[in-house]
């Protein structure tokens, strides 16, 4: 029994000191094993902060703690591509066409009807715009109804800040419907109220600061970009081009999520230099012109404005689908002298214009607002290519022109004063239904009434009624 205990304690002290030796190997394994660990961590760290080191050099000279942006997407398309390099520059090329067909008919007191029906290219724009640091340019022109190639939008920008820009070249600077793109106007024409302020292109510099709800303008303004060298109108000798300048403000309270209001107002002074006199008009069509195109004018006071100051209103409500939109204006006009031209001069006067128009979205979408008072580009909720059936937008519109404080002068007879036979008053209303399959392709129907209240000269009074039809098919990119 002795001899089995002794051996019994053998083998187990045996065995434990088996235990302890492997046991040891195990723990100097396992020690191996964290060294190798240890030694690959320090080897990825330095690999990262070699390959991260180009990079990070520029980053830690920005005057910023906030994350870096992502990089701007190389190409995008907007209905054209949008290239922008790894600096940020970009480059877009645009354009335009709007194909019109119209039909206008003219019932004239005092000389004979006139009927028209066009098939015209409306506009065939083409251009580019683009944006390299704090630079920007936007160059677009074309034909108009057929016409000779003229510029439209040629503007180098500036970018004091991200609200502040200084423009120049050919542009707007007044009027919500005058600064809203001509694609974007719900009408196919901006009516009698743009053609009587005439706002449009001039060859400007231009401050503009936006906020975001309110925006300030000022324009120093020349004549617009496409005019020859001027000549003098009544003196050659005196080939002085006309000189105007421009303030405008808004603001557009958020008023909910579902309501923005704008209001607006500006002032122009404008004089004629050496040039012909400001000519005032309006037409139920301004592209096409039926009541001028038989060579009887209906509604103009002639080049009877030596200068002229001009205070406009703005207001607008949008909510949903829904959007109000008005204007008035009110211009005092400086009539040319009698002994610069007995037919044209005469006592200063005032002109009133305004209009008030009303869009509805059966399909639910809302007039996109931009923060410098203007509207934007319709954005279809469900366009064809996405199952939907495109927006149907529904409108009215009415315009109102006043003529009649033009009176006439001692020097001439009244048959031969010129324009004092059709300033007179100016009434219109305009039906519209725009579709848009997508965001960049429109089709257009306006339907206008308008009538011309001219006063009796010389036994003659030269009353109209015109009703235009007009359809477009309009896309760009």
């Amino acid at each position: 029994m002795r001899i089995l205990f002794a051996t019994t304690a053998l083998v187990a002290v045996g065995f434990a000191g088996a235990a302890r030796a492997e046991d040891a190997d195990l723990a100097a394994l396992k020690a191996q094993i964290q060294l190798l660990q240890a030694r690959i961590d320090v080897l990825e760290r330095q690999s990262a902060v070699a390959t991260a080191a180009p990079a990070a050099a520029p980053i830690a000279t920005l005057p910023t703690t906030s994350s870096p942006k992502p990089a701007a997407e190389p190409l995008r398309w907007e209905n054209s591509p949008r290239f922008t390099d790894a600096s940020g520059s970009t480059f877009k090329l645009r354009g335009r066409i709007l194909l019109d067909a119209v039909d206008a008919v003219a019932e004239r007191d005092g000389v004979a009807d006139y009927h028209a029906r066009q098939f015209k290219a409306r506009q065939l724009f083409l251009g580019v715009e683009g944006q390299t640091g704090r630079w920007g340019y936007r160059l677009e022109g074309g034909a108009v109804s057929g016409g000779a190639w003229s510029w439209d939008d040629a503007i180098i920008e500036y970018k004091l800040d991200a609200q502040t820009s200084l423009l120049a070249g050919n542009q707007k600077a007044a009027s919500l419907e005058g600064l809203t793109s001509f694609k974007s106007i719900t009408f196919m024409e901006r009516g009698a109220y743009g053609d009587v302020i005439d706002a449009g292109d001039a060859l400007s510099l231009e401050a503009v600061r936006t906020g975001s709800n309110w925006s300030l303008w000022g324009a120093l303004q020349g004549d617009n970009i496409n005019k020859t060298d001027a000549t003098g109108g009544y003196d050659p000798n005196q080939a002085v081009e006309r000189l105007g300048a421009t303030v405008r403000a808004t603001w557009s309270p958020q008023l909910s999520d579902a309501d923005r209001l704008h209001l607006g107002a500006w002032l122009r002074r404008r004089d004629r230099g050496g040039e012909t006199g400001f000519t005032y008009s309006a037409a139920a069509n301004t592209a096409f012109r039926s009541q001028t195109s038989s060579g009887a004018t209906l509604f103009s006071t002639g080049a009877v404005g030596d200068g002229d100051t001009t205070v406009g209103i703005e207001a607008a409500w949008i909510h949903r689908a829904l959007s109000l939109q008005g204007e008035a204006a009110r211009i005092k006009v400086d009539r040319i002298a009698t002994n610069l031209s007995s037919t044209l001069g005469g006592p200063d006067f005032d002109i009133v214009t305004a209009y008030a128009s009303a869009s509805w979205f059966a399909t639910g979408e809302t007039r996109p607002y931009n923060p410098n008072g203007s509207f934007g580009r319709i954005k279809v909720a469900h366009p064809l290519d996405k199952g939907g059936l495109g927006a149907l937008e529904l409108a009215a519109r009415y315009d109102y022109a006043d003529f009649s404080d033009m009176a006439a002068n001692g020097v001439a007879t009244l048959a031969s004063q010129t324009g004092l036979s059709t300033a007179g008053t100016y009434k219109a209303v305009t039906f519209g239904a725009n579709w848009y399959p997508y965001s960049y392709v429109r089709l257009t129907g306006n339907l206008t009434r308008a009538t011309i209240e001219n006063r009796l000269i010389a036994g003659s009074q030269l009353d109209a009624d015109v009703t235009v039809a007009q359809a477009r098919l309009q896309l760009e990119f």
